[in-house]
């Protein structure tokens, strides 16, 4: 037994304008082919190409006979700056298998679930239905649009819970769960091999603020029928308990907000439609206005007053640019931000650089979030800047009841395999750590077939078999700035320049080949100007010019024969006299 008990066996469509693009980053390449059609056989093939083994990029693709149904389709974020806005899956299994993609089915609306949808549809010939909850679809649409499409042009086709759809030889039905955002399903897949009940991303809250709590019942009765496998949701594997309601989060909030007597900023993460139904009626309670700041909340908020999930009274917005003649006492402001992207709301308001606002001492600023691993550094050093200015700071490290995780805790995980009772049980949604301590509590609670899988790794289940791994395809991730895809050679590139910087390198001769003018060498980030940078760049260039002179005529004849030449004595003398391997440059012209 391994890691907690876990088996160890085993041309692209563009938009309007664009030239067609395909990025490989990161490749985790697999040692054996995708996995052959066998049709008929009732077996079922789990293919994750995302969210097992990693927070985020959820994307799963469910494979029998000649049909291939996509679970969600996310992104992830960057944990360094090398000018990328997301990660998506590799879709090398989805293109190779294109002709067979029947549709993709979302479970709600968060980005880590939809975000990579446009990437994926440009690399499909064939048009394929989106299938989801009505919110996600809104939002959906928005992504699509900034990607060129048009409305229409990519068939979205909203699904009710305890309804049956079909998409090729699957049919699947929606089944209600709680989440951090509003309308969140799971799914029950019928497939050859039996009931597969895909959890997305829940908890079971006893009183969301929307009244929607999870449907414990048809859970239920699925599981009296006979549940196959189970793929459920890890995130908080390591957190004992249940999870608090959204509904007491609203009482903290209100309870803040009604002692406060300057102005509130409550950070919290956009998509949290129910929390910022709950603050709208905080805001009516303590005669305060609501004002949005940031695109991400003010898009969140459209969205769900496109499809009728959340209400504001016609006079509680008011425009940022009101904020700076208003009451400190009578405005309830709600920022995005808060793992402290560049340029959000709330690290300009940090900052003090924010054009509408500026925050006053003994303003109350509430980050009503978690810190999403990884982003733990940046979060903390706006949480520097926000103490600094002297605002009254509140957030889930000191005030406990000002957030809720939207993620299942172990004792609603155990629930939840309880009502199911799966044959078989694959945990997703998590580094490798939550995939393995799940995979051994569903073990605990008495699932005899338990499998552990991450990204890759192709899971097989038959009508009468157990899981195993059949075989493994590639995954990886690729990078997205403004929309487009970043070559891998790009981010090898960017990531060398901020470790050693780079050197440009001119250099002019004259007809034969030999040195016209003195060549002359310039640096960025290579060397300290106080540590001797102009005695370096000077001894590159007295190397550049004995290495032209040594060059035989063939060399001298050939423009990049000597830029390879000027670029390798460069580096030899600066690697020599500072340890370091920068990118060199040559720009060479001939006279």
């Amino acid at each position: 037994m391994l890691g907690g008990g876990e088996r160890a066996d085993g041309g692209a469509r563009t938009r309007p304008g664009e030239k067609e693009r395909f990025s490989l980053n990161d490749p985790q390449s697999g040692t054996a082919p995708p996995p052959p059609r066998r049709k008929g056989d009732g077996s079922l093939r789990v293919i994750p190409l995302g969210g097992l083994g990693e927070i985020g990029m959820n994307c799963m693709a469910l494979e029998q006979g000649d049909d291939v149904v996509l679970v969600d389709c996310g992104v992830t974020f960057p944990t360094t700056d090398l000018g990328i806005d997301t990660y998506h899956p590799r879709f090398d299994y989805v293109i190779g298998h294109k002709d067979r993609v029947r549709a993709v089915v979302l479970t709600h609306g968060h980005e880590d679930h939809i975000g990579g949808l446009p990437y994926l549809l440009a690399h499909l010939d064939e048009d394929v239905p989106v299938y989801g909850p009505a919110h996600a679809l809104e939002l959906v649409k928005h992504r699509l649009a900034e990607h060129g499409y048009g409305e229409g042009e990519v068939e979205l086709i909203p699904v009710a819970p305890r309804k049956t759809y079909e998409a090729g030889s699957f049919s699947f039905e929606p089944i209600r769960v709680t989440h951090s955002i509003v309308d969140a399903v799971a799914l029950a897949f019928r497939t050859r091999a039996g009931l597969v009940v895909h959890t997305g991303d829940f908890k079971l809250d006893p009183t969301p603020p929307d009244g929607e709590l999870t449907d414990e019942a048809r859970l239920a009765e699925l599981g009296d029928e006979g549940v196959s496998l189970l793929l459920s949701d890890s995130t908080n594997v390591d957190s004992p308990g249940r999870s608090t309601s959204e509904l007491s989060v609203g009482q903290t909030l209100e309870e803040i907000v009604t002692r406060a007597k300057t102005r509130v900023v409550i950070g919290m993460f956009a998509s949290n439609v129910q929390r910022l139904a709950v603050l709208a009626k905080v805001a009516v309670a303590t005669r305060r206005r609501i004002c949005l700041l940031g695109r991400s909340v003010q898009a969140h908020v459209r969205a769900a007053e496109i499809v009728g999930r959340l209400r504001f009274p016609s006079d509680l917005l008011v425009p940022p640019e009101h904020l700076g003649s208003m009451p400190r006492d009578r405005v309830l402001i709600v920022a995005s931000g808060t793992q402290a992207e560049r340029m959000s709301a709330l690290v300009r308001l940090a900052a003090g650089t924010h054009p509408l606002l500026r925050l006053d001492p003994g303003d109350v600023v509430v980050l009503s979030s978690r810190i999403i691993p990884g982003n733990d550094r940046p979060v903390f050093e706006m949480m520097g800047d926000f103490l600094r200015m002297g605002v009254d700071l509140k957030t889930w490290l000191t005030d406990r009841g000002v957030h809720a995780s939207g993620h299942a805790h172990r004792e609603e995980q155990t629930r939840m395999i309880e009502l199911c009772r799966p044959r078989s049980f694959v945990p997703v949604h998590g580094t490798y750590h939550h995939l393995v301590r799940h995979a051994a509590l569903a073990r605990e609670v008495g699932v005899s077939d338990v499998l552990v899988a991450e990204n890759g790794e192709v899971v097989e289940l038959g009508e009468e078999r157990s899981l195993a791994k059949a075989a493994r395809v590639t995954v990886g991730k690729v990078a997205t700035y403004g929309g487009d895809e970043l070559p891998d050679e790009v981010i090898r590139e960017r990531a060398q320049l901020g470790r050693s910087g780079v050197v440009m390198v001119s250099l002019v001769l004259d007809r034969r080949g030999g040195v016209a003018a003195p060549p002359r060498a310039v640096q960025r980030g290579v060397v300290d100007h106080e540590e001797g940078a102009s005695e370096v760049m000077r001894a590159a260039s007295l190397a550049v010019s004995r290495a032209v002179t040594d060059a035989d005529g063939r060399t001298r004849a050939s423009d990049e024969g000597m830029t390879e030449v000027v670029r390798l004595a460069a580096r030899r003398v600066i690697e020599a006299k500072t340890g370091r391997r920068p990118i060199v440059l040559v720009t060479l012209s001939r006279v």
